[in-house]
């Protein structure tokens, strides 16, 4: 078996989900496996508590004491090409398995085979280059956040997130919300003594339609290929404590595109006068949006390697979700993302990646680092 590919077996083995001791354990897996290439490897323990109240603070959404960060370098490299990835996973999923063809399990996707691709591919060609692994991607990012303050500098940074081998130079922001409707309770045999709260959903959910199409009546050009730039989503619905007592309060939670052109304050105050009167909160991440132009050499000599590798034009356009390229933007590192495997499947219960995708990431990613900067 490829080493690439056994490595990646080993990893996947890890249930690395968000908040517990697997994100830990997939952080020194990558801690040790650099350390055997006989690269300079520097790890680091951080409360993410205790930066919480920081303005760029990206927020979390489950519960951690620790975050372990991984940043490794083949000896006398510093590390002006970054390839960063994250190891944590979202729960649930199909067991890990790898047949001759095809990668299958929870993180296969997202992103533990860009990550291995990336670390083969900085291996083969060796020189100015460092990988970066990190965990909390996926509730906010606060593994980068905490990285940056760590001292990661680098000129330039690729993601090997799962973009099916397309660059992905732009992401548009999301924010995570929380809309209380408030009723008054009674008895459902007296239900005309109270006032159901869920009497006042329709009303939200007609609001939110309507913002969500004026705010994706004009797209920039980069995210026009999807039917939505900037979505807004409910995800969960809860009210109510008994089946005969009028409902006496509802809570609404869900996903809010934040686009190219507005800062997170900006976003939140759309929101919220949108629906005046409502009681609003925001909790868990906080994803801005960010871009690297279309321009930049970064970008342009990821093309060519992409091209010189599989014979065909990359294609270039940006995403409607949130990722850690936004935060290495924000330090003043052009970044991209471009990654082995379907979006579509990530955390999804047919999550799956074929080796021939993750082989062509590898060999496009050494192919851009054994170029000219």
């Amino acid at each position: 078996m490829e080493p690439l590919l056994r490595d990646l077996a080993e990893l996947l083995d890890i249930a690395s989900v968000g908040g517990t001791p697997g994100e830990q354990q997939a952080q020194q897996w990558v801690a040790d496996k650099l350390t055997a290439w006989g690269w300079d490897v520097e790890t680091w323990v951080d409360d993410p508590n205790v930066h919480c109240t920081q303005p760029d603070y990206p927020g979390m959404e489950v519960e951690r004491s620790t975050v372990t960060g991984v940043i490794g370098k083949p000896p006398a490299s510093k590390g002006n090409r970054l390839i960063l990835g994250h190891t944590d996973v979202v729960p649930g999923g199909p067991a890990p398995k790898l047949t001759q063809d095809h990668i299958v399990g929870r993180g296969a996707v997202d992103m533990k085979s860009g990550l291995l691709a990336g670390m083969y591919a900085a291996r083969e060609a060796g020189g100015d280059v460092a990988i970066c692994a990190v965990s909390g991607e996926e509730d906010g990012g606060v593994g980068t956040f905490l990285a940056l303050k760590h001292g990661l500098r680098a000129k330039v940074c690729v993601i090997p997130e799962p973009t099916s081998l397309a660059i992905i130079p732009a992401n548009a922001g999301s924010l995570t919300f929380r809309i209380t409707l408030t009723g008054v309770s009674a008895h459902g045999a007296r239900r005309w003594d109270g006032h159901n709260a869920l009497d006042g959903l329709p009303q939200v959910l007609g609001t939110l339609q309507a913002l969500e199409a004026e705010r994706n009546a004009e797209v920039p050009d980069i995210l026009a290929p999807w039917p939505l730039a900037y979505p807004i989503s409910i995800g969960r619905i809860e009210g109510g404590d008994w089946p005969s007592t009028v409902m006496g309060q509802l809570s609404i939670e869900g996903r809010y595109g934040v686009r190219l052109d507005e800062t997170i304050p900006e976003a939140m105050n759309a929101f919220e006068q949108a629906l005046p009167g409502a009681h609003v909160e925001w909790f868990g991440g906080r994803f801005a949006p960010g871009s690297t132009d279309t321009s930049h050499p970064l970008v342009l000599q990821l093309e060519a390697a992409h091209q010189a590798v599989t014979g065909t034009p990359a294609r270039v356009f940006g995403a409607t979700y949130g990722s850690d390229l936004r935060q290495l933007v924000a330090a003043g590192i052009p970044t991209v993302q471009h990654g082995p495997g379907d979006a579509a499947l990530a955390h999804s219960d047919d999550e799956e990646v074929s080796v021939e995708e993750v082989m062509a990431c590898r060999d496009v990613l050494t192919a851009w680092l054994r170029s000219d900067t």
